[in-house]
């Protein structure tokens, strides 16, 4: 049987609290589960770590909880930000769970030349990406951003002490191995930059191409989907530079 994992957004956990479970996650345990009085599953906050729990009491529209014990302590991903072109909504839940199964740590989503969507459904945003921390067994929980125009969010973020990561599709990247590979990012943030459908424009790339440590990367002569560029990006990103090594 497959583990049941929830995030729920409790200030503190801690052996003996009793943890109040409503709305979806209520009918995820009781009718889609069918978890019992006694059932054991398992909860995180993204402040304390995993605790296992025990239900005590199912009413109408809630249960109660009993944490157990401790399974494990907060484990933070790399400081990974995904600065992403916002996409047509058909994608953009893949996106949110794709990235976070591959571990960013920050989405910020942005508004480019090119951009067709304007806004992101922060709330769906923000289900999928609680959906996908508990299915790969995350325990933390990334941010995620208010959308900003990609010229505010590169005037805020120009600094020595982040590492960014452009996905170029104009022909002037190199190949990421051999970049990515050399760069030591210590304990700076890394921002890997997607533009798109149809590209970041020449101006924008000119102002990106100040920053300091930017890196420009190519995926090759194919044009990919941006929702497919995030996921080669990312899993780039976390060969060299993350937790895959």
């Amino acid at each position: 049987m497959r583990k049941i994992r929830l995030f729920v957004e409790e200030k503190s956990i801690f052996i003996g609290a009793e943890i109040k479970i409503s709305s979806g996650d209520f009918e995820y345990l009781t009718k889609v589960m069918r978890q019992k009085v006694g059932d054991k599953f398992f909860l995180f906050n993204a402040v304390d770590g995993e605790f296992c729990a025990a239900i005590s009491k199912i009413e109408k529209k809630f249960l109660i909880a009993e944490i157990k014990e401790k399974n494990f302590d907060l484990k933070k991903v790399p400081n990974i930000t995904l600065a992403f072109a916002l996409v047509k909504n058909v994608r953009i839940d893949f996106v949110a769970t794709k990235a976070t199964e591959l571990g960013v740590a920050q989405f910020q989503p942005i508004l480019t030349q090119r951009t067709i969507a304007d806004k992101i459904n922060f709330n769906r945003f923000k289900a999928n990406v609680k959906e996908a921390c508990e299915q790969c067994e995350r325990n933390d929980f990334p941010e995620i951003f208010a959308v900003k125009k990609l010229d505010q969010f590169l005037d805020e973020r120009n600094s020595a002490e982040k590492i960014f990561i452009l996905c170029d599709e104009s022909g002037n990247g190199q190949k990421a191995s051999e970049i990515l590979s050399k760069i030591n990012a210590g304990e700076k943030e890394i921002v890997v930059l997607i533009g798109p459908e149809g590209g970041f424009s020449e101006a924008e790339f000119a102002k990106m191409r100040e920053l300091k440590n930017l890196y420009s990367i190519s995926f090759g002569s194919r044009i990919l989907r941006a929702d497919t560029a995030i996921i080669v990006a990312l899993t780039l990103v976390q060969e060299f530079l993350g937790d895959f090594k």
